[in-house]
């Protein structure tokens, strides 16, 4: 008898071959994925891609949203830490807005991050294979 194995299972086996640098693995497993041209604009061509590819992509979004939400979360308290510094003028309104620039940049990532792992999670929602999952490589810059 053929039993359908559960996402779990899939999920579990990902984690063996899960590495330490999520956002690094994101960026570099994208370039696998096919974009088209939907009138003049380009989109992922989320459909088209192998199953195991949208779960490592799938995966690593889903830790890099973690990852950018928890950091965020700490720098907003490093900053109220601070504020007595940056009112007495000992921080520069330079740094403070290099800063400002940093979270607005998280913030994007974190939600294209949820963006990504939407769409992921949308196309290999039934996805059961029979076989161990084939993993694909990073790509290298």
């Amino acid at each position: 008898m053929n039993i359908l194995r559960s996402c779990n299972e899939i999920y579990a086996e990902f984690a063996e071959h899960e590495s330490q640098r999520p956002l690094r693995d994101l960026v570099l497993l994208l370039p696998h994925m096919q974009a088209r041209r939907v009138g003049g604009e380009f989109h992922i061509d989320w459909q088209s891609a192998a199953p195991e590819l949208l779960i490592q992509i799938g995966r690593n979004a889903e830790i890099t949203q973690r990852t950018v939400n928890r950091g965020v979360a700490a720098i907003g308290r490093l900053l109220v830490g601070v504020s007595p510094e940056v009112g007495l003028g000992e921080i520069s309104a330079d740094c403070v807005e290099s800063l400002g620039w940093l979270l607005a940049e998280l913030g994007d990532l974190g939600s294209t991050s949820t963006e990504i792992l939407t769409a992921c999670q949308r196309y290999t929602s039934d996805y059961s294979p029979d076989e161990p999952l084939e993993f694909t490589p990073t790509a290298r810059p």
